[in-house]
Parts: C-alpha cells; structure tokens; sequence
C-alpha cells in the first residue's frame, strides 16, 4: 500500500496490523513495515529484533561461569535442594471462608 493510502487509513490499518504485516511503499518501493504489538510489553517489542542484543545472548549463554539453583540456595544459607518456603494462611472452613476464632 503507498503511503498516501497508509495516511488516509491509519486505524484500519494498525487494527489490520494485529493480524498480517503491512508493508508501506513510497513511490513504489518498500519503506516501512507495520507490524502488530497488541498484547506484547514494550520491552519485548524493542528487544525481540535488536540482533546485538541476542548477539549478547548468545554470548552469555556460551559463558561456563553459570550458577544452578543449589548454588544460589547455598550463597544464601539455604539447603541445596530444600524446597522453597511456602506461605502460611489462615485455617479455612469447607466453604472457603475463613473459620471463626474461639473466644473465651
């Protein structure tokens, strides 16, 4: 579609993003692409195309200096393999709501 038509339709066109790529011609040749992001974090959208950023992904993911799980629960003081705290809530009766205290 030419760029004219992209100016004139703009909300259509960003709702039809959402399902297909549009590319945008200027005077015939390829100037931009719109793509939909509905649903995608900001984050996401401007790092899922950026190659250095997954050049340093790769790179990191070569890296041998990792850490498991049982090294971070030790660093801590944590048992290697002890399962994680669970929190504690308040007795509930068969209907979900919580039970009454006894009072004296």
């Amino acid at each position: 579609m030419g760029l004219k038509e992209a100016k004139t339709n703009l909300s259509a066109f960003v709702d039809q993003s959402q399902r297909e790529r549009i590319l945008i011609t200027r005077r015939g040749k390829p100037a931009a692409v719109v793509i939909g992001v509905e649903g995608q974090d900001l984050e996401q959208v401007l790092l899922g195309g950026d190659a250095e950023f997954w050049k340093m992904i790769q790179r990191r993911r070569q890296d041998s200096a990792t850490l498991t799980s049982d090294d971070i629960r030790r660093s801590f003081g944590i048992q290697a393999g002890a399962a994680p705290p669970t929190a504690s809530h308040p007795k509930r009766n068969d209907k979900g709501r919580r039970a009454k205290r006894a009072t004296k």
